[in-house]
């Protein structure tokens, strides 16, 4: 049991780290490699990406073009190792889409001077071009596809599905993830998403500084640390309407852990997370390998328990990245997601308390989130107010939070209830590397084999879009 006391350390401002300071922090520490070697700490840049089949929009390349261009200065400082954009996408038949990736080769060889160089040098010297056919150069951007045949080949072939449970990987952001932990080789792994439009280099400096200054040899203090801010919403198919977004973690997410911590003294410290639900975070790989990953929308939330529960809240802190803008979409189209939080969290409660929940700590749920999300609508209507000053043509009605609170009261009703049965999408949870390495003894095979695939995959978007002669 972690002691009341114990809180998550509120970093405040990312600004606060200088970028100078925060690189040579990291070149000055140090880790055991696996032949108890000292050697340089690395890091991690995932990029998860989910565009329509359509293709992408003028507005997202945008987009990803700023994000990349952004790291390329990252990458010149010698701060990050390596850069795995995870696709998504599938076409009309369910099969992998395979185009977006292409773009994102092309953006990021006109962004990033390293990789730019790692291709060039292929084009002309045939030997290199032949040893990265087979995936024995490391590039050091990769793109790989969740729903690549390639990547289901290795897992059947190691073993990893008789350990899942579950042949081939599901649909949703928590399996990407999954997927990217062998894949990457980071002492700590960034992720940030490639919808943020004003994309800076010190989100992810300033992500992973608190890691990298506690560490001490051979691991950090400080495990995890996830963003918050102010998020602005801009809509793909109008650029010009702006919003107050985040709408589901401030008129769901938020309200109701405070209403869990409040309920049933689960999880003390972790009401004062600003942001639960944030995408943007930096972990140590001796967390990220010993976590389960829910294939649904409530892979952040599992995250956040999981951690705490391994560690409790004083290893884990969160940052502060001010105004965060963002591609967003219509609330209708987040209800399955404020579904897949809400099951998601009442299955850990049930699991943590040893029984369903009686109908008096349902009611006293409903009645503690209603007072809860009432209480922060007036705080976010103040905040609106002084984000208008900067984005003027922003649009904020606290009728339509309320309207929108009404909703996501129902979905917890819903689930409490067991309605909401229809709606739930397949669950799966995928068990931790560690306990596939535990199941099948084949764990580092299985990582170089999937890094080869995937440097093999970046060779073969690279050639398809002309890149490779």
């Amino acid at each position: 049991m972690f002691s009341k006391e114990s809180n998550v350390l509120d970093l405040g401002d990312y600004r606060r780290f200088a970028f100078n300071e925060c690189i040579q922090e990291k070149f000055n520490t140090f880790v055991l490699d696996e032949g108890g070697l000292s050697s340089p700490l690395s890091i991690s840049l995932v990029i998860p990406t989910k565009f329509e089949p359509e293709g992408i929009l003028e507005i997202e390349e945008t987009t990803l073009h700023r994000i990349l261009a952004e790291c390329s200065e990252l990458v010149d400082a010698g701060y990050l190792d390596e850069i795995v954009i995870m696709g998504a996408t599938r076409n009309g038949n369910g099969e992998p889409d395979f185009t977006i990736l292409e773009k994102a080769v092309k953006i990021a060889y006109e962004e990033l001077g390293l990789f730019r160089e790692q291709v060039d040098l292929l084009n002309k010297y045939r030997s290199q071009k032949e040893r990265a056919k087979r995936g024995l150069i490391d590039f050091f951007l990769k793109v790989v596809h969740q729903f690549d045949q390639n990547i289901s080949k290795l897992f059947a072939k190691y073993g990893v599905f008789g350990v899942t449970g579950f042949f081939g990987l599901l649909p949703g952001k928590g399996s990407g993830l999954w997927l990217s932990v062998p894949i990457t080789r980071g002492d700590i792994l960034c992720f940030v998403d490639a919808d943020i439009m004003n994309f800076q280099k010190e989100f992810v400096t300033g992500l992973c500084h608190p890691i990298i200054y506690s560490w001490n040899i051979q691991e950090a203090a400080i495990k995890l640390v996830k963003a918050y801010y102010n998020r602005i919403t801009i809509t793909k198919t109008d650029p010009q309407k702006i919003f107050l977004g985040g709408r589901i973690c401030r008129l769901l997410a938020i309200p109701l852990l405070n209403s869990i911590v409040e309920t049933f003294k689960l999880y003390l410290g972790l009401e004062t997370m600003r942001y639960p639900l944030a995408g943007e975070f930096a972990v140590s790989r001796d967390i990220i390998e010993r976590v389960d990953f829910p294939n649904t929308y409530a892979i952040e939330t599992s995250l956040l328990f999981q951690t705490y529960d391994m560690i409790g809240p004083a290893s884990i802190a969160q940052l502060d990245l001010d105004i965060y803008r963002h591609i967003g979409q219509s609330f209708k189209n987040l209800e399955n997601m404020a579904y897949q939080i809400v099951d998601f969290i009442f299955r850990l409660i049930d699991e943590k308390i040893g029984r369903p929940l009686t109908r008096e700590e349902k009611e006293q749920i409903i009645t503690s989130y209603d007072e809860n999300v009432t209480k922060l609508i007036s705080e976010y209507e103040q905040i609106a107010l002084k984000l208008k000053k900067i984005e003027n043509n922003m649009i904020y009605s606290k009728a339509d939070d309320f309207k929108n609170k009404q909703r996501m009261q129902q979905v917890i009703l819903e689930v409490l209830e067991g309605k909401s049965k229809e709606r739930r999408p397949r669950y799966f949870s995928y068990p931790s590397w560690r306990r596939i390495n535990e199941r099948t003894r084949n764990y580092f095979v299985l990582k170089e084999m999937l890094r080869r695939r995937c440097n093999q995959s970046t060779w073969s978007r690279l050639r398809e879009c002309g890149l490779l002669s």
